[in-house]
């Protein structure tokens, strides 16, 4: 074995967890990527049509705590869709405006959310769903407790 295959694989960073999550990472957002660009949709983007389909009438500040998005990087997510036509404010009260899918953003939200399920068969379908179970249940206790 060469000192450069030592280095990029199996013995230097063999025991770190961050290193192997964040090679999976690359590897399934690049996949999504993929997936989602036929769509025009980016995988923040395809993510805020999915919260808004599942919490019609949520505020696009509830949307970025959910997504855990930055206020400042919101608008500029929320005004594309707005622009393609894919998603309308309505007034809930003096100050507040939820957010909706209108038709067109409807069925973009059923091609993105196809594209997703294949791209998680894809990468995921090898495991067996107590497997998966197991993984999103570590990798969301991991998140959380990083959120303080």
């Amino acid at each position: 074995m060469s000192a450069l295959e030592d280095f990029t694989g199996t013995k230097t960073f063999s025991s770190l967890l961050g290193y192997h999550l964040r090679r999976a990472s690359v590897l399934v957002m690049a996949d999504l990527t993929a997936a989602l660009e036929p769509l025009g949709l980016k995988p923040a983007e395809a993510s805020a049509l999915f919260v808004i389909a599942a919490a019609g009438g949520i505020t696009q500040a509830e949307i970025g705590r959910v997504l855990g998005i930055q206020r400042a990087n919101m608008a500029p997510l929320m005004a594309n869709l707005m622009k393609r036509g894919l998603v309308a404010r309505q007034a809930v009260d003096g100050r507040s405006q939820a957010l909706r899918l209108t038709r067109a953003g409807a069925a973009m939200h059923r091609r993105a959310m196809e594209a997703t399920q294949a791209h998680e068969q894809r990468l995921f379908g090898h495991l067996s769903q107590p497997d998966r179970t197991r993984m999103i249940t570590l990798l969301q206790g991991l998140w959380q407790s990083g959120e303080g």
